[in-house]
């Protein structure tokens, strides 16, 4: 559990649904059109960890759910429906042999604020302050992705992040870490509680 006082809780859903998906090395600017089509084609609120570097193609997505305390969250259903509409239109391949299992699952932005030119921080920076509290943790760079159809407008949010699959025990430092880097919000996906939940500043 997060002891910190800098964020609340904002929304929780049972279960901890992800979907790896493995697509052709892709410029960043078509999986965005990809993934804003697929939002409004089905009106599935898109949240999606897309790794590698700014200037990398992407060649793997990692789909998650993002509750909402405005909208709420989608069901597991509606979640693989979504998959297999993009799957079908697009031939990308779901590897569930590649889902992260125990521990939490957590996308944790970079970039102070949302302001185009706000101070950026590092990867590495994540790593060394994870590496003082010692445990089991993973880092991976990527893009961590929005896109919600709303009033029929796409409303899209991406920015460079790190992914962190750790142990639940290193969620205070994750919090702080967030805090630090002037996040506004993230979401934790716990793998071994098996529910999903949205923290606000």
């Amino acid at each position: 559990m997060i002891t910190t006082s800098s964020y609340t809780e904002v929304a929780v859903a049972g279960g901890a649904w992800v979907c790896p998906l493995l697509l052709p090395a892709t410029p960043f600017g078509q999986v965005h059109d990809v993934l804003a089509q697929l939002a409004r084609d089905t009106g599935w609120p898109v949240a999606a960890f897309a790794y590698g570097d700014t200037d990398e193609p992407v060649e793997e997505l990692l789909l998650y759910r993002d509750p909402s305390k405005t909208f709420g969250t989608p069901p597991v259903e509606e979640c693989d429906d979504a998959v297999r509409a993009l799957v079908a239109t697009t031939g990308w391949r779901t590897v569930p042999e590649r889902a992260p299992t125990g521990g939490v699952l957590v996308g944790l932005g970079l970039r102070e604020g949302y302001e185009a030119g706000a101070s950026q921080h590092e990867p590495a920076e994540v790593a060394a302050r994870l590496n003082a509290h010692g445990g089991s943790w993973q880092c991976r760079t990527a893009r961590l992705v929005s896109a919600r159809l709303v009033d029929d407008v796409v409303r899209w949010y991406d920015e460079v992040g790190v992914v962190l699959h750790a142990s639940p025990r290193l969620l205070p430092a994750i919090a702080t870490l967030a805090h630090e880097f002037a996040q506004h919000r993230f979401v934790v996906t716990s793998l071994t509680t098996r529910q999903t939940r949205a923290f606000q500043r």
